[in-house]
């Protein structure tokens, strides 16, 4: 899956439109409440919401970290936590699983990407309780 968005200044908060294609197709809205390390590290706070290509909806949290590159233009490496939460069927296995996330701001236009990876837990004897069982595309033992 892959996040691309740009945002709308307000330092305070930062409220954004995007859009998400691969897995998952659709436009995405969030508000952003970074805070800034000592080092200089942001570490963005995401809250947010996928409206699906099929109309589904799905929350979305994004935490990670935000360094800028020693590059010769103002990017930001990503590296991010991002979870997914719904009740629409289709995508209710997303509900147990994270995803890894790997991306970049480019800070002079104000546009971000982000690669996102499921983590699904291939220890479990059984499937999950709740939500439902990941897709076997996912679902890939490697010995």
């Amino acid at each position: 899956m892959a996040l691309k968005a740009v945002t709308r200044k307000d330092w305070a908060s930062v409220t954004v439109d995007g859009v998400v294609s691969g897995e998952i197709d659709g436009k995405l809205v969030w508000a952003n409440y970074p805070r800034r390390r000592q080092d200089g590290v942001w570490t963005p706070n995401l809250r947010g919401v996928i409206t699906a290509a099929d109309g589904d909806e799905l929350l979305v949290s994004i935490h990670g970290q935000s360094v800028e590159e020693d590059a010769s233009c103002h990017r930001r490496a990503i590296l991010a936590r991002v979870e997914l939460t719904t009740e629409a069927e289709p995508y209710r296995w997303l509900n147990t699983c994270f995803l890894v996330g790997e991306g970049e701001i480019d800070e002079e236009t104000e546009i971000w990407w982000l690669d996102a990876y499921v983590c699904v837990n291939e220890q479990a004897q059984g499937p999950t309780a709740i939500g439902a069982k990941p897709p076997a595309r996912f679902r890939q033992r490697l010995l």
